[in-house]
């Protein structure tokens, strides 16, 4: 895998979005064009004041799901959608292989039925688990992706002045704001076996950048949206003691090299740092259909390689050994789990999306069989 670089995204600010000012053209062909240095990707900063607070109770709530019992998550499936609603896991494959390091809740974030996928098909109703410790999760899920919606029809209309005629009759705005069929993806993502970190001091562990070697995409392999758009929550890293059952404590990325990564246009992988009073989009596989390619998809991965806890993370954790002596400071190890929800703005099935005449529901036949297994 080439060096990973740090460079930094478009940022555009939430206000200039809904005055649509004059410089937002530019801003999105900066982003999201198909030159070279693009990174496919843009941070929209600004946010209204409610955002980091919707943020941290959805995503904590997405911890408290993924820890009830297996059997428990399991009556949140639902084989007869593809797993395309309520709780999947192990269902995806990735790397051609079934991708157990991480969970997913899946959801229409705007309506609780979405259409079926070809004509004659039952419509699909969204899932809410209905479980001791995990209350509120459907207004919450509702409310952090009803702003993240807003965010997307805004950017897509932004996309609108650059890129001119598409295959389709109807605007990237009008295919997103008229949309029965987008997708919300709350994601939990598992330590890996064995991935307990011990706590060595701070002051002892050297605060350097990742190394190259440190990035592969284990934690989630590289590959494509196939939205028009991707609307992407900053992660949470949680620290989860192993000796007693406390409350787990919100830290910064475990190590610089934990978190998503981008291939930009030319080729360079890119590490994606989100700030977590922002939100960040991506363009898709229907985007880059819908636009021969003017608009292409961002290729990605999310890194989970570290095999020490950085200095940031161990101080946060002192902080807390600190401050709570009686319950924390026996702690001498935890693992880490990464909380972050993605909101998939996908045009209706029966919108044309390429220039062959293919709709958006033909086209994801085509990719749920490229990410499921036939047999399933």
């Amino acid at each position: 895998m080439a060096d990973p670089e740090r460079i930094q995204p478009v940022v555009i600010p939430y206000p200039a979005l809904i005055s649509g000012d004059s410089s937002l053209a530019s801003l999105v062909q900066q982003g999201f064009d198909s030159s070279p240095d693009a990174l496919g990707l843009v941070v929209v900063s600004d946010l209204p004041p409610e955002f980091p607070q919707l943020r941290q109770r959805l995503l904590h709530l997405s911890n408290s799901f993924a820890s009830l019992p297996a059997a428990t998550r399991e009556k949140y499936a639902h084989p007869g959608s593809r797993f395309s609603v309520g709780w999947s896991h192990g269902k995806e494959v990735m790397n051609g292989k079934p991708d157990l390091l991480k969970g997913s809740f899946y959801n229409n974030p705007s309506y609780d039925l979405t259409p079926g996928l070809h004509d004659g098909d039952e419509p699909v109703a969204n899932i809410w688990p209905d479980e001791r410790g995990v209350e509120g999760f459907e207004e919450a899920f509702k409310e952090l992706c009803a702003l993240m919606v807003r965010i997307g029809i805004l950017v897509g209309a932004a996309c609108d002045q650059l890129v001119g005629k598409t295959a389709s009759s109807k605007s990237v705005e009008q295919l997103v704001k008229e949309s029965h069929s987008s997708k919300a993806r709350l994601l939990h993502y598992f330590p890996r076996d064995g991935a307990s970190f011990t706590l060595p001091p701070s002051s002892s562990v050297p605060d350097e950048p990742y190394k190259p070697e440190e990035v592969d995409d284990s934690w989630c392999g590289t590959h494509i949206d196939h939205s028009l758009l991707t609307v992407l929550c900053p992660s949470l890293y949680l620290f989860h003691p192993d000796s007693a059952p406390l409350d787990p404590l919100v830290i910064p990325a475990p190590a610089p090299s934990t978190g998503l990564f981008i291939k930009t246009r030319g080729g360079k992988v890119v590490q994606a740092t989100i700030p977590a009073d922002c939100v960040a989009l991506q363009t898709g596989e229907t985007l880059e259909l819908l636009t021969s390619k003017r608009l292409a998809a961002t290729p990605h991965f999310v890194n989970a390689t570290a095999a020490n806890l950085g200095t940031k993370a161990l101080q946060a954790i002192e902080r807390k050994k600190e401050d709570e002596p009686q319950t924390w400071g026996r702690v001498e190890s935890g693992f880490v789990t990464r909380e972050t929800l993605a909101v998939f703005l996908q045009p209706n099935h029966d919108e044309v999306v390429a220039d062959s005449g293919e709709t958006f529901g033909e086209f994801s036949a085509r990719v749920f069989k490229r990410h499921y297994d036939e047999t399933e």
